[in-house]
């Protein structure tokens, strides 16, 4: 938001500041800690902190934080284009090559037979994501709905590959969702569309100063009259020991982040207690530990050192209880510019002279290591999720082998909260089978903790829904929700659609899936899939319709394309529907649905050279000669 003063409204203006501050006392009953916690006080991006504090401004630019997220361009990239040579995904015979044209980026997708260039697709690349420091990953957007391209740089090798979660046959190509979960963590809060999955109408470009101090609308406004009152903004330096933890705990955790009832990814405020807004919950073995990108907040709190200088009541205000994130680093000065001398001091402030006291290694190593506590006892290494990347270990102790989980699951632990209530218990088994990893255990613990759970409580009753989808218990959905109306998120709304369309009772899928639009008319998936379940009706001009939307809002969906190509297929539009399938493979060419299809049209009018080569096509993706 970009805050505008008008003279002639200025009276006007500051009555309404006085009468926010009232405001933001308290909210809903409760006592705020700080003014800008009340949602009516808005993010102001961070240029607006630049007139009064334009030493940190400059400094923090250049930090990983500042430099998260911006346009494409070559100023921003950190890829090497002189060398680049096409990465090849062999489990989806493509090849990906990133390259620049007038100074815009692209990244061209394509396969080859021998020599030749049988498919080729080229899309622009609108934003990168990541400082750089470890990584430069890419995504595209069209009309504010926003992907994930299957490229990124990992600086530290200087190579092009796959991204992170697209290896192994897993390459989604340009149709990975960027939902606020990540967006929230690798940028400043962007302005967000509700009722989709993935689209914006502004993006900030970079992680801003108000997502450690909060929103500075306020604290900007009382600035400028000259009168600052406190609890305008937040110091993290001067928080409670776990609220401070929280500010950084925020995304520097890795797992499931499970969301409270009626919070969302923007709810949390630095200051406030992370564990309101959502819970984070990760693997628990009964040996060893993978090591993951992400997990520095975790790692730490492993920490002998950190456990030990832990004393008093950690929710006191006294904010030198306890050794925290910012003992070590600096958030205002990328860590590139502050050298060992900085954290080795860190380290003798409670180990003396560990160069020859506290140390038990030998002379020879310490010597070797130029006696940097970090190198020994923060070793930097790779990590289980992310390639090529290397990092420091935050879990700070004597040097150890690594050892991988070899050991039994014993299931999830929550990392924020000592005592999860069942509810949210429930619902991280649920999300962590559905999203990462279809383990029977997870679903069996999920079943265990959702056996309390009360169907007369709304919020108890979507997660019975989501339980049994993911179970396939679909007679147990239609029985739960037979005499209830569509007062719901649109989520479980869906999953009663799909349950009535898995029993045939298309009639009700039809009814509850217009619930579904009504409440999110712009998300891509719903529409898609209430198309579909249309045209299994036969409702041929309704689905269609349905279609030529989804296509308007985003024109890169194969799917899309595809299925509007069978609507006119069954009007029997046949031009129209060659169109639409030949676009439909330009997008994916070894989309199935397109493939059957365009074959029947060509065997409808007679053209028996394409359908030959559909079949050979078709006999070759499913396994055949």
């Amino acid at each position: 938001m970009k805050i505008k003063f008008y003279a002639i409204g200025l009276g006007l203006i500051l009555t309404f500041t006085l009468s926010l501050c009232k405001q933001a006392a308290k909210k809903d009953g409760e006592t705020l800690a700080f003014l800008n916690h009340h949602d009516t006080v808005s993010y102001t991006g961070v240029k607006s902190c630049e007139p009064c504090h334009s030493d940190i401004y400059k400094t923090f630019l250049e930090t990983g934080m500042g430099k998260s997220f911006d346009a494409a361009s070559l100023k921003k990239t950190s890829g090497d284009f002189k060398n680049v040579k096409p990465v090849y995904d062999a489990y989806k015979d493509m090849y990906y090559l990133p390259f620049f044209s007038n100074e815009t980026l692209y990244l061209k997708e394509y396969r080859l037979e021998g020599h030749d260039t049988v498919y080729s697709r080229t899309e622009k690349i609108s934003y990168i994501v990541g400082s750089g420091h470890h990584t430069n990953s890419h995504f595209t957007e069209e009309n504010g709905y926003v992907f994930q391209a299957p490229i990124t740089f990992y600086t530290q090798k200087g190579q092009w590959d796959l991204p992170p979660g697209f290896e192994q046959g897993n390459n989604t190509r340009f149709s990975r969702k960027i939902g606020m979960e990540c967006m929230s963590c690798h940028n400043a809060l962007p302005a967000y569309v509700e009722g989709t999955d993935n689209r914006y109408t502004h993006l900030p470009h970079g992680i801003s100063c108000e997502r450690c101090h909060g929103p500075g609308e306020l604290h900007i406004q009382e600035m400028q009259k000259g009168k600052p009152v406190a609890g305008t903004i937040v110091n993290p330096a001067k928080l409670p020991w776990t609220r401070q933890i929280d500010v950084c705990q925020r995304c520097h955790l890795q797992g499931n982040a499970v969301l409270k009832p009626g919070k969302d990814f923007t709810s949390f405020r630095p200051g406030m207690k992370l564990s309101e807004t959502f819970d984070q919950f990760s693997p628990e073995y009964a040996g060893g530990e993978d090591f993951v990108m992400a997990a520095h907040a975790e790692r730490f709190q492993l920490s002998k050192c950190f456990i030990e200088s832990v004393k008093g009541d950690l929710n006191s205000a006294d904010a030198r209880i306890g050794f925290t994130c910012i003992s070590c680093h600096d958030p205002h000065v990328t860590v590139r510019n502050v050298n060992n001398e900085h954290f080795n001091s860190t380290c003798r402030s409670c180990h003396d002279q560990p160069k020859l006291a506290d140390c038990s290694d030998t002379r020879q190593h310490l010597m070797a290591a130029e006696y940097n506590c970090v190198k020994c006892h923060m070793p930097s290494s790779g990590t289980v999720d992310i390639p090529h990347v290397s990092v420091h270990d935050h879990y700070i102790r004597k040097p150890r082998p690594r050892v991988k989980n070899t050991g039994k699951l014993l299931g999830l632990r929550c990392i924020t909260n000592k005592n999860p209530d069942r509810l949210t218990e429930a619902k991280a088994y649920i999300t962590y089978y559905e999203k990462f990893d279809q383990n029977p255990l997870y679903l069996e613990k999920a079943r265990e903790k959702s056996k309390s759970l009360d169907e007369t409580e709304k919020e108890h009753l979507q997660t019975l829904v989501h339980l049994y989808y993911i179970g396939r218990e679909y007679s147990k959905i239609t029985g739960l929700m037979k005499d209830k109306d569509g007062d719901h998120d649109a989520w479980t709304c869906y999953r009663v659609a799909k349950a009535y369309e898995h029993e045939g009772a298309m009639e009700k899928a039809v009814e509850w899936f217009e619930k579904v639009i009504g409440k999110e008319p712009a998300n891509l998936d719903f529409l898609l899939q209430y198309s579909v379940i249309l045209i299994r009706q036969k409702q041929y001009k309704k689905a269609g319709d349905m279609l030529e939307k989804h296509n308007r809002l985003y024109s890169k969906s194969a799917e899309g394309w595809a299925y509007l190509g069978m609507v006119k297929l069954q009007l029997n539009e046949l031009a129209l529907a060659k169109k639409h399938f030949l676009k439909s493979l330009t997008l994916d060419p070894d989309l199935m649905v397109a493939l059957q299809n365009l074959k029947t049209l060509y065997e409808f009018s007679g053209n028996t050279e394409e359908v030959n080569k559909l079949e050979k096509r078709i006999r070759k993706l499913s396994g055949g000669a």
